[in-house]
């Protein structure tokens, strides 16, 4: 493991460490928001995935966050409280699929045209239920009760705040380790290795496209794992979390925390969402404020937020290793 994986890992700790710190330092209002940003991070976690590894820029992710949580709505029973781990594991499945067939077809395309593809098939899912009458068409649909886990006779609820930030940490602590151990083993190296030298893999005898349509397929699954978590805790779905403009929102970012870490989609998870929310306080022209922030990241630290921390801290070890050593007699 290099400086770069050690720092990754622990700013995945330090994030670990505060999120789990946040029910015990906050309530109420400020835990919701903490709950939707995990939600956010763990999007950008599986975003992040193909956009790391891969090489793939997708613009059409929110649609398996959305898809998802439409099956969740569409599952979970009027009146009363939907079975945890069953619905949970049919909203991913659906993400899984649709994840599946858009790879099928989008990765036979690179560059430009990849990303036109992810963005069609993106918006054919957000006019599918915008227009067609589903899932309440524009208006969206509702869901009346949060899931309940039911375990060996056991019911755990999840319809308080503090419970419920609860399952949102476990469920994004698991795409999140999941997206750890994928680009750190060996699958993740060969698919890096493809994503820079395609023919070189080939003559070794992968399959670039196999392994860019597995990656996809699951990086789809954890979108829907997230979007699963989004519907829950707001009880509604509408056709706007399948637009591009989420997809866009998350692919952001993915790129100012930095594509190339594990840790980088979750931090501009956090600096994002924490900007927005304190530059609404503020002003009503807090897009502006936005802006300025993404530009001066893209200006300052091109590869994002976590590599350039990791540079800097770099830097700071080895002054203060020479600065020891000249303080040193003889």
């Amino acid at each position: 493991m290099n400086g770069r994986e050690r720092f990754d890992d622990g700013v995945l700790i330090a994030c670990a460490v505060l999120a789990a710190a946040v029910p015990f330092c906050f309530a109420g209002y400020e835990v919701k928001l903490a709950t939707s940003i995990l939600v956010q991070a763990g999007l950008a976690a599986a975003l992040g995935l193909v956009v790391g590894p891969a090489g793939l820029v997708s613009i059409g992710h929110a649609a398996f966050y959305g898809l998802a949580a439409y099956a969740f709505a569409m599952l979970a029973p009027a009146d009363q409280p939907a079975d945890l781990l069953a619905t949970l594991l049919a909203s991913v499945a659906v993400a899984a699929l649709a994840a599946a067939l858009v790879g099928a077809v989008s990765i036979r395309s690179r560059g430009l045209y990849f990303i036109l593809m992810t963005l069609a098939f993106g918006q054919l899912g957000y006019h599918l239920f915008n227009d067609a009458g589903i899932g309440g068409s524009a208006d969206g649909t509702y869901i009346n009760f949060r899931p309940e886990l039911r375990l060996f006779g056991r019911v755990v609820p999840f319809e308080s705040t503090g419970d419920f930030y609860a399952l949102a940490c476990m469920v994004v602590a698991g795409v999140v380790a999941l997206t750890w151990w994928l680009r750190r083993s060996a699958y993740g190296r060969i698919l890096a290795a493809a994503r820079d030298n395609e023919p070189r893999m080939r003559a070794f005898g992968y399959s670039p496209y196999r392994l860019r349509l597995g990656l996809f397929v699951v990086s789809g699954a954890l979108a829907g794992a997230a979007g699963y978590l989004g519907a829950a805790q707001h009880g509604f779905v509408t056709p706007q979390a399948l637009s591009w403009h989420m997809s866009a929102t998350v692919l952001v970012m993915v790129l100012i925390g930095g594509k190339a870490t594990v840790s980088g989609p979750v931090v501009g998870a956090v600096v994002l969402l924490l900007a927005e929310e304190m530059l609404q306080r503020f002003t009503t022209h807090w897009l502006i404020g936005v802006g300025v922030i993404v530009i001066a990241v893209v200006l300052l630290a091109p590869d994002g937020l976590v590599p350039a921390a990791g540079r800097a801290v770099a830097w700071a070890a080895t002054q203060l290793r020479h600065g020891v050593r000249r303080m040193r007699p003889g």
